[in-house]
């Protein structure tokens, strides 16, 4: 049947000038012609975005909760973070604001996000302030002790744990019947951090504490690295 069609196509073709197959194929086939136009470009995207130009994996998720801070500020962050990526090309340090904006559906659309992120195990750390922590994240559960960052970086660093030694929170993770409480280190203070006070980010109140999804402790510690150098 194909094959026929073929057939009498190309015997009708054959008999016709240049300008009577050109409207032929217009009138008849152009359905067709714009169905493999549309077919060809989304095969085209998904190559594109997967094996020519594949959007960069997040090496690394922090996630901003301590005021606002301007889009320009975050990237700039981002970017001098990047340097502890290992493969430049296809990995990135991220950095977003989900602190909320007063707006309804900016702060809905980024509560849902971040819950979806925060579900898939695409976050790394937070960024946030003492009060915010202690009322907001941890009440939560959102994050882990930060003691297995602390044992990376002792080994990568050691001068560097020795001074972040000193700047650990203490928190309770656990507070159960009995008075039974179950406290440790949960998060780090940032002040002073030379990186961030030259992105014109205030420290003076600012934690990093650990996604409790997470598991980059050595990413975390290479990170801490670039904000203290």
């Amino acid at each position: 049947m194909i094959k026929n069609f073929f057939r009498t196509e190309h015997a009708k073709l054959r008999e016709m000038t240049f300008t009577e197959k050109r409207q032929y194929i217009w009138e008849y086939y152009k359905l067709h012609i714009f169905g493999f136009l549309i077919f060809a470009f989304l095969v085209g995207s998904l190559l594109n975005a997967w094996i020519f130009n594949p959007r960069p994996q997040e090496y690394l998720y922090v996630v901003w909760m301590s005021g606002r801070v301007s889009i320009e500020q975050l990237s700039t962050l981002s970017e001098e973070l990047n340097v502890i990526v290992e493969d430049p090309e296809r990995e990135i340090v991220a950095v977003a604001s989900y602190a909320l904006t007063g707006d309804i559906q900016i702060d809905s659309a980024l509560r849902t996000r971040f819950i979806a992120l925060f579900q898939i195990g695409s976050l790394d750390v937070f960024m946030s302030t003492r009060e915010g922590l202690l009322e907001e994240i941890l009440p939560e559960g959102f994050i882990q002790p930060v003691n297995e960052i602390m044992y990376e970086l002792s080994n990568i660093n050691p001068t560097l744990y020795a001074q972040l030694s000193e700047r650990l929170l203490t928190v309770t993770f656990f507070e159960g019947v009995e008075g039974l409480e179950l406290k440790d280190f949960g998060a780090i203070s940032m002040t002073g951090s030379p990186l961030l006070e030259s992105v014109g980010i205030n420290t003076n109140d600012l934690y990093l504490s650990m996604v409790i999804t997470s598991s980059n402790y050595h990413r975390i510690a290479k990170a801490l690295e670039v904000f203290f150098a």
